[in-house]
C-alpha cells in the first residue's frame, strides 16, 4: 500500500470514538487505519479548500505554543436570566476576540456527580481568579469558556473586558498544567475554530457538503465572521483541540490513534527510549532560555530533561505528527 503520509496537527480520538469504533467493529489492523486516517485528512483538506482555508494554516489554532497563552472564562449561569447563557455569554464575548487571530474555542458546563464535588471546588478554588464574590453551590452552575493561541495583549483583553457583565465570575490561566486543566480536558466540547474572520464548525454529517451552518446558533455573523462548516466526523478528529491531561484510564486509544495517523508501526510510547544529544540540549538552553527559566529549568540536566520528555509523552498530549522516512 504505497501512499505519501502527510503531517496532520491533531487527531482527537479522546473525545472522539468513531475511530477507535471503526477499527474495533472491523478488526481493522495498523497498516489499513494508517490508509483511512490519511484519506479522512485529504477529506478534511478538500472540503476546506472549496471553502477558501488552507488546513495547514490552521496549525497555530491546533497545535500548542508554548510561547501563546490558555485562557478558561468562568461564568455563573445562576447570575444569567436565560436559559440559554451561552447566547448571553458569546453576545459580549465575540467583539472582544481579535479578528486576525487563529483560536480554538472550546466550551461546556463544568459537570461533576455529587461525590466528586470537593474535588471539583478544590481544582477550581485553586486556579481561578475571581473578579467577584463567588457562592460555589455546585460545579454544574458554572460555565467554562476556553481559548487557546493569545497573546499577553489578547489575553488581558478578555479576562479583563467581561468585567461588568453580571455572569462573569472569574478566569483561570490554563497554559501549564494544572487540575482544573486536566478537569476541564475531559468536560469542555470543542465550539470551533477561528481562523481569522471565519469561524469553522461541525454540522451533521447527512448535510451537503457545499453548506455552511451556523450549528452553535451563537452571534458570530452579526459581528462580521463568516460562518464555515464541516461534516461533525471529519471536523470531531480532525479540528478539535486537546486540551493537554495525563493519560486516563481507558483513553490510551487517543495516542495510539495519534501514532497510527502517520506511521503502520503503533507501540507503546512507556517502551521507547528518549534520546537527547548533548548539542541539542545545550542549543535549548540558549535558544529557549526564557521558557525555560519560567518553568524553573535553567539547570535541568540531560537525564533530568529525558524524564521529562518522557512524562510528556505519557501526558497523551501527542500534536503535530509527522513521518520522517
Amino acid at each position: 500500500m504505497a501512499f505519501k503520509v502527510l503531517p496532520i496537527h491533531t487527531l482527537n480520538a479522546r473525545g472522539h470514538v468513531m475511530l477507535e469504533v471503526v477499527r474495533d467493529h472491523f478488526n481493522i489492523p495498523p497498516d489499513r487505519m494508517l490508509f483511512e486516517i490519511q484519506a479522512m485528512r485529504k477529506q478534511v483538506v478538500d472540503v476546506l479548500k472549496t471553502k477558501g482555508i488552507n488546513y495547514d494554516e490552521l496549525r497555530a489554532a491546533l497545535v500548542p505554543d508554548r510561547e501563546k497563552l490558555e485562557l478558561a472564562l468562568i461564568f455563573d449561569t445562576m447570575k444569567i436570566e436565560s436559559s440559554w447563557y451561552g447566547y448571553e455569554v458569546f453576545k459580549r464575548l465575540i467583539p472582544l476576540l481579535n479578528p486576525r487571530s487563529k483560536n480554538s474555542i472550546l466550551h461546556g458546563d463544568y459537570v461533576g456527580e455529587n461525590e466528586h464535588q470537593d474535588i471539583l471546588f478544590e481544582a477550581f478554588r485553586d486556579a481561578g481568579y475571581p473578579v467577584e464574590q463567588i457562592t460555589f453551590q455546585h460545579s454544574t452552575q458554572f460555565y467554562i469558556v476556553y481559548i487557546n493561541n493569545l497573546t499577553d495583549t489578547a489575553f488581558q483583553k478578555l479576562a479583563g473586558g467581561l468585567i461588568g457583565f453580571e455572569g462573569h465570575v472569574g478566569c483561570a490561566n490554563v497554559t501549564h498544567h494544572s487540575h482544573f486543566k486536566a478537569l476541564l480536558s475531559l468536560r469542555l466540547t470543542n465550539l470551533g475554530v477561528k481562523f481569522g474572520r471565519k469561524i469553522i464548525q461541525g454540522h451533521e454529517d447527512d448535510r451537503d457538503e457545499t453548506e455552511n451552518v451556523n450549528m452553535s446558533g451563537y452571534p458570530f455573523e452579526e459581528n462580521g465572521y463568516e460562518c464555515i462548516s464541516i461534516r461533525s466526523d471529519l471536523e470531531g478528529v480532525f479540528l478539535s483541540y486537546k486540551i493537554e491531561s495525563p493519560v486516563f484510564d481507558g483513553f490510551e486509544v487517543d495516542t495510539e490513534m495519534s501514532i497510527n495517523s502517520v506511521n503502520s508501526s503503533v507501540e507503546r510510547l512507556d517502551d521507547l527510549d528518549v534520546h537527547v544529544e548533548d548539542a541539542k540540549l545545550e542549543y535549548i538552553k540558549t535558544a529557549k532560555a526564557g521558557s525555560l527559566h519560567h518553568a524553573g529549568l535553567s539547570d535541568v540536566s540531560k537525564e533530568e530533561f529525558r524524564e521529562i520528555i518522557r512524562g510528556k509523552l505519557r501526558s497523551n498530549h501527542i500534536y503535530n505528527m509527522s513521518y520522517l522516512a
